[in-house]
């Protein structure tokens, strides 16, 4: 196999990887929390609302959308940075590169936009 097709089945391989790691992860934390519940029901503990509170902040939707917001911004941010190195060898190159890089920077500023709508209502 020549280079023109290893390159690029690598580079979507791990991206398609790398999200199937953090959906994997983040089920398993949350797997993990309920059965942390579930076993405290049946040995008979009492669960006290402080608990509960703390429990869920775990998988805090309005955190999370603050900490994805920034992640995304900061990758966008790098494959800018990453566009204008090779900008500089390969001019051509500088504009489709800082295409590709909005598209996660545009994510970013969505996730941290939900994150502002989102912290001041309380949840259900």
């Amino acid at each position: 196999m020549g280079e023109e097709i290893v390159v690029p089945t690598v580079v979507f391989g791990s991206i398609v990887g790398i999200v199937w790691l953090v959906s994997f992860f983040n089920s398993r934390k949350r797997l993990t929390i309920h059965e942390t519940l579930r076993h405290a029901i049946d040995k008979g503990q009492t669960l006290s609302p402080e608990l509960l509170q703390n429990m869920s902040l775990v998988t805090d939707p309005v955190r999370a959308d603050l900490r994805r917001g920034v992640l995304f911004l900061a990758f966008g941010a790098a494959f800018g940075v990453l566009a204008a190195l090779i900008g500089r060898e390969e001019a051509e190159a500088l504009t489709p590169m800082l295409g590709v890089a909005t598209f996660p920077i545009f994510l970013g500023i969505a996730y941290i936009g939900l994150w502002a709508f989102g912290r001041g209502k309380s949840q259900a």
